[in-house]
């Protein structure tokens, strides 16, 4: 199954006046002016891109939706400050886009980058949708970067796309896969960079993003996946934990990539919280 990304909205650039580094998004415009639509924020995990949200463009058509490429993804600048600095130049991205009011959707490293922003968005963000994340591995910084983070670098530098996109595939869902996902999956984690897994690799590493969720004050969702092999179940507890007033959803038979692997419940999932946090 081939997927024609060229139905997304092309990727265009943001040039930070004060860092010159660029950050690569989608746009979305709602298809009908109303008051009560929000501009969705959506932002991907490590072996994801503005891409990953393919479904999510073609489901939520009376939203603004703009997905952001993280780092070394897509055509984003390599960065070498870490998530809170990334965070930074978020915020000042949708400034320049003049956005008031939204709501941030994360997955996996997605997930812990929203966690910041949110933070940084008091005043702006109304609601926060945590899809298969955690809180961050809290390394030192001393500590040089982990055997499995250095093997993906060289696994990236040694084979080809297709191969490394099975590759990220196999390693991140259990079981077999249908097709449509492994083929969704496969072709964009091939247009991964080696600069962006480090990037990723470094930023998840070294955060713990704890100090911000003790001052978040919007509604939040985290949704886990039943057959999620990627984040361990501590590390999911230990977000739960953190997020006392948080509502937790599981979503049965998906693992680390529910947005695609059962796109129509993660929608349908998003589209109530979406609507709740509205009417907040």
């Amino acid at each position: 199954m081939t997927f024609d990304f060229e139905n997304l909205p092309q990727l265009s650039l943001f040039t930070n006046k004060a860092s010159g580094l660029s950050l690569s998004y989608r746009l979305q415009e709602p298809e009908n002016q109303n008051r009560s639509a929000q501009t969705l924020v959506f932002l991907h995990g490590l072996n994801g891109s503005s891409k990953s949200w393919y479904y999510q463009f073609a489901y939520f058509k009376t939203h603004r939706i703009i997905s952001i490429d993280a780092p070394g993804f897509g055509a984003s600048s390599v960065r070498k400050a870490g998530m809170q600095e990334f965070g930074d130049e978020i915020a000042d991205f949708l400034k320049y886009l003049k956005v008031e009011s939204t709501i941030l959707i994360g997955n996996s490293m997605g997930g812990m980058l929203a966690q910041i922003l949110a933070f940084k968005l008091a005043d702006k963000c109304k609601g926060l949708f945590l899809s298969c994340t955690y809180k961050g591995k809290a390394s030192h910084k001393a500590e040089p970067l982990a055997k499995n983070y250095v093997q993906r670098i060289d696994e990236r530098n040694r084979l080809n796309d297709r191969e490394f996109g099975a590759l990220r595939v196999d390693r991140m869902l259990a079981g077999q896969p249908e097709d449509d996902v492994r083929e969704f999956l496969t072709s964009i984690a091939g247009d991964i960079r080696t600069e962006g897994i480090e990037w990723g690799a470094r930023a998840i590493q070294y955060l713990d993003t704890s100090p911000f969720l003790k001052k978040l004050d919007a509604p939040v969702l985290i949704l886990s996946g039943t057959k999620d092999i990627v984040v361990k179940p501590d590390a999911l507890e230990a977000l739960v934990a953190s997020l006392p007033k948080a509502h937790h959803k599981k979503m049965s038979n998906v693992g680390h990539a529910p947005y695609c692997e059962n796109s129509s419940e993660f929608n349908q999932i998003l589209d109530r919280f979406i609507i709740t946090c509205s009417n907040r």
